[in-house]
């Protein structure tokens, strides 16, 4: 399939009326039930550091509270990284807990080589997509099993501490599917994107964050527009 030329993609009316709302409501704001028990329950059994994923109490996690998690990160320590992966994944996950398991084995397999490739993410992410990206998913394949895109780019976005400039982005399925459906992106695909696709995702939500921050007189950041494209 010949690829869709992102340069003459817009946002559409709707996602940019999005964007009247407040960014704390809509972003800092945004929370997820987690299945806190099963979490540290099943971290305790494998014996990983990073556990509690959550207080006692503690039924859901929001963004902020993981910007929170990533201003407060110890990249030098795997301890925090797995922690950090952890409760990404909490929140990603909600109360749909399918492949979790795998994934806590995943890295039960080779705790000190996941922690690895997560702070190579997460050093990364800040300033190159394309590192970020690859550090998680090198080759197209995942640096840890059963973390795939939809998660991996979860990492690579919240470690940026939900400053307005990060340049990483989640890509999931649904944003796929408004980006092909709503936007015109014929050409992205559903899943298992290569590191390139990711690239010039992250770059056409920064060329429509620049552009409505230009409209709104105000910096907007990427993950409002993400926001839309996985709710539109």
């Amino acid at each position: 399939m010949t690829l869709t030329d992102v340069s003459r993609l817009r946002l559409p009316r709707a996602g940019r009326e999005a964007l009247q709302r407040p960014r704390s409501e809509r972003i800092d704001g945004h929370a997820v039930p987690v299945a806190g028990a099963w979490w540290n329950a099943e971290l305790a059994a494998a014996r990983l550091p990073g556990g509690p994923v959550v207080g006692p109490g503690v039924a859901e996690l929001s963004r902020g509270d993981l910007f929170a998690d990533a201003d407060r990160l110890d990249p030098g320590c795997d301890e925090d990284v797995l922690r950090f992966l952890w409760r990404v994944l909490a929140w990603g996950s909600g109360k749909k807990l399918r492949l979790n398991r795998r994934r806590i084995r995943a890295v039960a397999a080779d705790p000190p080589g996941s922690a690895a490739a997560l702070r190579a993410a997460v050093h990364a992410a800040r300033e190159c997509p394309e590192r970020a990206y690859e550090a998680l998913r090198p080759g197209n394949r995942n640096a840890i099993a059963y973390l795939g895109p939809a998660f991996s780019t979860k990492v690579l976005y919240f470690a940026g501490g939900g400053a307005l400039t990060h340049p990483c982005a989640i890509l999931d399925s649904q944003v796929a599917a408004t980006l092909k459906n709503a936007c015109g992106w014929d050409s992205l695909g559903g899943n298992g994107w290569p590191t390139r696709a990711y690239v010039r995702y992250c770059e056409l939500l920064g060329r429509w964050a620049r552009e409505e921050s230009a409209r709104l007189e105000r910096q907007v950041g990427v993950d409002e527009i993400e926001r839309w494209l996985f709710l539109p």
